[in-house]
């Protein structure tokens, strides 16, 4: 179902609702207002027929039918009786006891005289009963009759309440219907829009009306996300880039380099030399296709490559053994002073290959960027959390450049003579997220740089 047809829906349930509810209270109220008006009219007649033949003497029977003959608030089919203290009919209006239209027994008399008052429903009849004691004379005053006036008018109210409640549940959706269509206009048109976005035209933003109602915090959002998929749109071309730029190089080289020995005949010695220049660039593309697999495997959703308990402190010398033997002139010193009490302080749930390359990572560019190829690592750890510092003596990193350090390929200009593809820190950076973790970078022109990463134990 459609937005608009939902939105018209909803409406014209929830107007119809509140209309049937306020007509119902309007019927209700009119039915009590109908049935006590009623009842206090025969109520009223009741009264007025016992004291005049109770009270006055001039008044007899026949006195008072003919006083209800000229009585112009009449009753339809209204039914007089009077009984005395012994249950004796002493007035009866009709004329004729047994054409009576109520009941009237024993019962109903000594209830009266009970209650002093009652009214009930006989039938189509309403009735009023009422106990009066005067002086010298008792009585029981019956008085029933059909409210036709009453009942008319309620039915007439009712149809009424029926046909208006109809007509403007209709005229409701209508409305419902071409409000809800202004309603989405805006959204309608924010569609457009993004479909006429091409990957050709990702710098196109939508115009943003009015930033303060929900249509201009949705058109803000959609444009914060074309912002954040122009930009990955562009570091996939500069990586792509950056990639061929990395592979074209020794290839570009080991191709001049055969072409050149391709030329003219030459001793084994020129050969084995070559040999061993090809060999060379072809090492460094193996390096560079391995690290490039790396990076492309290690994605925060692998959780399930995290099966290992790992002890990080034994973990960190492994690393510092494996990089001492590769590269001599590496000083690499650990800083295990503040250790726990508590071994499982220093284990973590993990996978040892991938933190080994984080770590090894790490150190090795910490090395490479000193002067004095030295590295200090420390190691803190609490209940929840281990923090680990690789900190360099090198020049450090622009702040300009801090931010882009973790982007695949990027190096920035103060390392451009020595080697590396700028892949490192970004496969660091994933690995770190893998295991529940951040990496945070400090550095200070000319103080060195600290690399800081923090691994939860939870």
């Amino acid at each position: 179902m459609q937005i608009r047809t939902r939105l018209t829906v909803q409406f014209s349930l929830l107007v119809s609702g509140i209309l049937l509810i306020t007509f119902l209270a309007i019927y209700f109220f009119s039915y009590y207002n109908v049935n006590e008006d009623f009842y206090d009219r025969l109520r009223s007649k009741a009264k007025s027929q016992a004291e005049l033949l109770l009270i006055v003497p001039q008044v007899n029977t026949e006195v008072l039918k003919a006083l209800d003959e000229t009585n112009r608030d009449l009753i339809y089919d209204e039914n007089t009786f009077i009984f005395d203290e012994k249950n004796r009919l002493i007035y009866s209006n009709p004329t004729n006891p047994h054409s009576k239209s109520i009941h009237v027994s024993n019962y109903w008399l000594d209830e009266i005289r009970k209650a002093g008052q009652i009214r009930y429903t006989d039938g189509e009849y309403k009735v009023v009963g009422l106990y009066y004691k005067y002086p010298y004379n008792k009585a029981v005053v019956l008085l029933g009759a059909k409210d036709l006036y009453g009942q008319a008018n309620l039915s007439n109210l009712s149809t009424l309440l029926t046909v208006l409640f109809f007509i403007v549940t209709i005229i409701v959706a209508l409305v419902g219907w071409i409000f809800s269509k202004r309603a989405l206009r805006p959204i309608s048109k924010v569609m457009n829009a993004v479909e006429r976005i091409l990957p050709q035209k990702l710098d196109t933003r939508l115009d943003v009306p009015n930033q303060k109602d929900e249509i201009g915090r949705l058109t803000t959002t959609f444009n914060n996300l074309l912002d954040r998929i122009e930009t990955a749109f562009q570091m996939q071309k500069i990586f792509v880039a950056n990639v061929s730029h990395e592979l074209k190089n020794p290839l570009t080289k080991i191709r001049s380099q055969l072409e050149v020995s391709m030329l003219k005949e030459r001793n084994t010695a020129d050969y084995q030399l070559t040999i061993r220049s090809v060999l060379e660039d072809i090492q460094e593309l193996a390096q560079l296709s391995n690290t490039l697999l790396e990076l492309a495997k290690v994605s925060e959703d692998q959780k399930d490559l995290l099966t290992e308990i790992i002890r990080v402190d034994d973990l960190l010398l492994d690393c510092r053994m494996g990089l001492a033997q590769a590269n001599p002139s590496y000083n690499i010193q650990l800083n295990f002073e503040e250790l726990p009490e508590d071994d499982t302080w220093l284990e973590l749930t993990g996978n040892t290959t991938l933190l080994k390359t984080a770590f090894l990572n790490l150190m090795d560019n910490a090395c490479k960027f000193s002067d004095n190829h030295t590295v200090n690592v420390d190691l803190k750890t609490s209940a929840r959390r281990l923090t680990l510092s690789f900190s360099d003596n090198g020049k450090g990193i622009p702040k300009e450049d801090q931010s882009l350090v973790f982007q695949p390929f990027y190096r920035s200009d103060n390392t451009a003579n020595i080697k590396g593809y700028g892949i490192g820190l970004s496969l660091v950076e994933r690995i770190v997220k893998l295991h529940n973790g951040n990496v945070a970078i400090y550095s200070n022109e000319p103080k060195g740089t600290t690399f800081v990463v923090t691994l939860s134990m939870l």
